[in-house]
C-alpha cells in the first residue's frame, strides 16, 4: 500500500509540474496580451475622441491579432493536451483509477449533502396584485389592486407561496361587509405582514408553488405543489403571494389542476368540521346512516355529498333542475328539486334523517328540525354573526386587552399556530382526503375560472348565488387543464 501511494504522489508531482509550467506560461502570454489590448483600447478612444483617420486603428488591431497568433503558436494548446494524454494512457494505473473514482463518489456524496441543507433565499417582490376590500362597504369595496405590499417569512414556520389560482367563497364577500373585523384588526397589531385595517385581502383557500421555507418547516419543501385554506381572520389568498403556517399546508394531490385544487380546501374544512367534527361521522359509523344535504352542489355540498357517498352513507340532497344531473353523478342517492316540486313536502314522504347538513342558512332551521330523528344532528355551516363585531368602546377594549393576555402568555402567536375560530381549518385534513382524491372519490367541481383582472366580475357571479360548485380566480397564465370528470369550468 505504502509503495502505491508513493508512485501515486510521484506521478501527481509530474502531472503537478507539467500543468504549473503550462500555466506559468499562458498567464504570461495572457497578461502581455491583456496589457497590449488595454493600450489598444485607450489609444482607439483617443483617436475616436479627436476624430483621426481609422487607419491608425487598423494598423494597431492588425497588430494585436498578429500577436495573438504568435502566442497562440508558442503556447501550443494541443501539445500540453497530447502529454497529459500520453501521462494518464502509459503512467496512470487500475488502482489509481479505482482510487480517483472512490475520492470523487465521496466529494459528490459530500456536495449534494451540503447542497442539500442549504436554503435557498427567494423572496417575493415588494409588491404585488391582489384582490382585496378597501373598506367594508360589501361589493362596491372589492378591487382589484397592483401595489400591495407582498409578505415575507417572519417565522421559523412559516411558507412563502406563490398562488396559482385561488377560490372565491360567500365568506367573503361577508368579510367585504364587515365579517370579523374587530377580531381581524386586533390581531392585525401582532402581524409583521400587514400594516392597518385595510386594505383586507380576500380568499380562503388557493393552490401554489413553495417559494421559500422558514427554517423549523419539515411539511414540505421549496418548489413543491400545495394547496391549503386558510381561516376567516387571516390574510386571504386572493393574492400573488401568501405566507401561512406549515399546519396549514399539504401536498397537492397530483390529480388535480391548479385552479381545482384551488375549489376545494375550505370546502372540505367546513364538510369536515359538519360532519366529522359536529356530526359525528366518519369512514367507520358513515354506513347505513341517512343524511341529507340542502344545497347539494354549493362548494360545501358538493364535498359534503362524496364525502358520505364514499364512507358509505345514504344521500338525499336539495338542488334546482338544473344541476340536477351533477348531483347524481356527485352520488346522490336522492335528488329533490326546489324550484320544480314543494321540497318540504317531498321530505315529509321521506324517512326521517340521521344528519341534516343546512348549508343555507336560519331559514331552513325549522324544516331541518321537523325532518330529522329524534336521536338525529342538525348542523348548520352558514356563518353566524360574531358577537365581537357589535362590540363598543367600552366592550371592545376589554376585547382588545383578553386578546393581548391570551398572544403575550400563551406565545402562540395566530400566524404560527394560535386559533381563534369555531372552525378548525388544518392541512392535516387535507392530507387525509388525497387519497380520495387520488382514488377519483373526491373531486372538484369549478363553476367558473376568472383572470385575476376579472376578479371583480367573479364576485358578482358568485353575489348571485348561481354558481354550481366553486368559482376560482387565476393568478398564472396558460395554466395546464385535465379533463377530471366534473372538474370543468368556463373561461371568462
Amino acid at each position: 500500500m505504502d509503495h502505491i501511494i508513493f508512485l501515486a504522489q510521484e506521478r501527481a508531482e509530474s502531472v503537478q509540474l507539467i500543468l504549473h509550467s503550462a500555466a506559468t506560461h499562458l498567464a504570461s502570454s495572457l497578461a502581455t496580451l491583456g496589457n497590449g489590448a488595454k493600450t489598444t483600447f485607450h489609444r482607439t478612444l483617443s483617436a475616436i475622441k479627436n476624430q483621426r483617420v481609422t487607419e491608425e486603428l487598423a494598423d494597431k488591431v492588425h497588430d494585436w491579432l498578429a500577436r495573438l497568433r504568435e502566442v497562440l503558436r508558442v503556447f501550443a494548446p494541443s501539445e500540453v493536451f497530447d502529454r497529459c494524454f500520453r501521462f494518464f494512457l502509459t503512467e496512470v494505473t487500475r488502482t489509481h483509477i479505482y482510487f480517483g473514482g472512490v475520492c470523487f463518489f465521496a466529494g459528490g456524496i459530500f456536495g449534494i449533502v451540503v447542497g442539500m441543507r442549504i436554503r435557498n433565499c427567494i423572496v417575493a417582490p415588494q409588491r404585488m396584485r391582489a384582490v382585496v376590500a378597501n373598506s367594508y362597504r360589501g361589493m362596491e369595496a372589492i378591487g382589484v389592486v397592483e401595489d400591495v405590499v407582498a409578505p415575507r417569512i417572519v417565522e421559523p414556520h412559516q411558507v412563502l407561496i406563490q398562488v396559482k389560482a385561488a377560490g372565491i367563497d360567500y365568506l367573503d364577500i361577508k368579510v367585504a361587509e364587515g365579517y370579523g373585523r374587530v377580531l381581524r384588526k386586533q390581531l392585525n397589531k401582532y402581524n409583521p405582514n400587514t400594516d392597518g385595517e385595510f386594505p383586507v385581502v380576500l380568499g380562503r383557500d388557493c393552490s401554489g408553488v413553495v417559494v421559500a421555507v422558514g427554517k423549523a418547516v419539515t411539511r414540505v419543501e421549496q418548489g413543491e405543489e400545495v394547496w391549503l385554506a386558510v381561516p376567516f381572520y387571516h390574510p386571504g389568498t386572493l393574492s400573488e403571494y401568501v405566507v401561512v403556517s406549515e399546519e396549514l399546508v399539504a401536498p397537492k394531490p397530483t390529480k388535480l389542476t391548479y385552479e381545482g385544487a384551488a375549489a376545494l380546501p375550505y370546502s372540505i374544512m367546513t364538510a369536515w368540521d359538519a360532519l366529522v367534527t359536529k356530526g359525528g361521522l366518519d369512514p367507520d359509523s358513515a354506513a347505513g346512516k341517512r343524511i341529507l344535504v340542502h344545497a347539494g352542489v354549493s362548494g360545501v355540498g358538493v364535498v359534503a355529498i362524496q364525502l358520505v357517498r364514499a364512507w358509505g352513507g345514504n344521500v338525499t340532497t336539495t338542488v334546482s333542475s338544473r344541476a340536477a344531473p351533477l348531483a347524481h353523478m356527485l352520488g346522490a342517492d336522492d335528488v329533490i328539486t326546489y324550484d320544480t316540486s314543494n321540497f318540504d313536502k317531498e321530505l315529509m314522504l321521506r324517512e326521517r334523517y340521521d344528519l341534516i347538513l343546512n348549508t343555507v342558512g336560519q331559514v331552513l332551521h325549522e324544516s331541518c328540525l321537523k325532518h330529522c330523528l329524534p336521536g338525529g344532528v342538525v348542523v348548520t355551516t352558514s356563518s353566524s354573526r360574531l358577537a365581537s363585531d357589535s362590540y363598543g368602546y367600552v366592550a371592545g377594549g376589554m376585547y382588545s386587552l383578553c386578546m393581548k393576555l391570551k398572544y403575550w402568555f400563551t406565545k402562540s402567536p395566530w400566524l404560527t399556530g394560535g386559533r381563534w375560530g369555531t372552525l378548525n381549518v388544518s392541512g392535516e385534513v387535507l392530507e387525509k382526503v388525497t387519497p380520495m382524491v387520488d382514488s377519483g372519490q373526491l373531486q372538484a367541481v369549478v363553476d367558473k375560472a376568472y383572470s385575476a383582472q376579472d376578479a371583480e366580475v367573479a364576485f358578482a357571479h358568485v353575489a348571485k348565488g348561481e354558481q354550481i360548485g366553486r368559482t376560482v380566480v387565476r393568478f398564472s397564465i396558460n395554466t395546464p387543464v385535465r379533463n377530471l370528470g366534473m372538474a370543468f369550468w368556463q373561461d371568462h
